[in-house]
Formats: structure tokens, C-alpha cells, sequence
């Protein structure tokens, strides 16, 4: 998988109590056996005034979402390849280059 692929898996809650199904955009494979997968969430609870670590994604004919979401740049989580339930798109170039600007920023901070 690569990064800014969006998959539909089981999103874990913070407390690891539940999950969720819902998008999450891919950040990176794992480079080992397992070749798990490390990616953020995305939520269609678009809030007034997004953070520094969130990101407007508006639904497209390349990311197949059903309405305008969030990325979610700071809930990350590794998830089996196996959870992937089906892949819905990718991010546009545009939004590919802003979700790694974002993405570095949030190392940087």
C-alpha cells in the first residue's frame, strides 16, 4: 500500500476498548514481514475551525468518499493488511502534498 491511499478498516477508539469502521488515509507500509499498515484517521465530522493537525478533504472522483471529511493527521495508528475491509481511493496530488506537509509538521512540533 502506498501513502495517500484511503482503505475503509476497524479504527480503534484511544482507550483500545472498541472499534470503528471508517476511512483512514495510509501513511506508510511496514518495512518488515508483516507489512502492516501505519494510517490516520479520517472523520466526516468536519468541525468550524479545524487544528494544525487536521485537513479539510472534500469528496472526489479520486478519493470516493461519500461526503466531505478530515483527515485526522495525529490519530495514527499500525493495522493489519488483513483489516483492510476495501480500498475506496487515493488523495489527489494536491491533497497527497498537503497531507505530507501536514504530516512533517507534526513530526517537527
Amino acid at each position: 500500500m502506498k501513502t495517500g491511499e484511503i482503505v475503509l478498516i476497524p479504527f480503534p477508539f484511544a482507550e483500545l476498548t472498541n472499534k470503528k469502521v471508517r476511512p483512514a488515509v495510509v501513511i506508510c507500509e511496514t518495512k518488515d514481514v508483516y507489512q502492516d499498515i501505519v494510517v490516520c484517521a479520517v472523520s466526516s465530522v468536519v468541525p468550524n475551525n479545524l487544528t494544525e493537525n487536521e485537513m479539510l478533504l472534500k469528496k472526489d472522483a479520486a478519493n470516493n468518499l461519500r461526503v466531505d471529511s478530515v483527515i485526522k493527521i495525529n490519530r495514527i495508528v499500525t493495522a493489519k493488511r488483513n483489516d483492510v475491509i476495501a480500498k475506496l481511493g487515493n488523495l489527489n496530488e494536491t491533497d497527497l502534498e498537503s497531507f505530507r506537509e501536514k504530516f512533517r509538521n507534526l513530526l517537527d512540533s
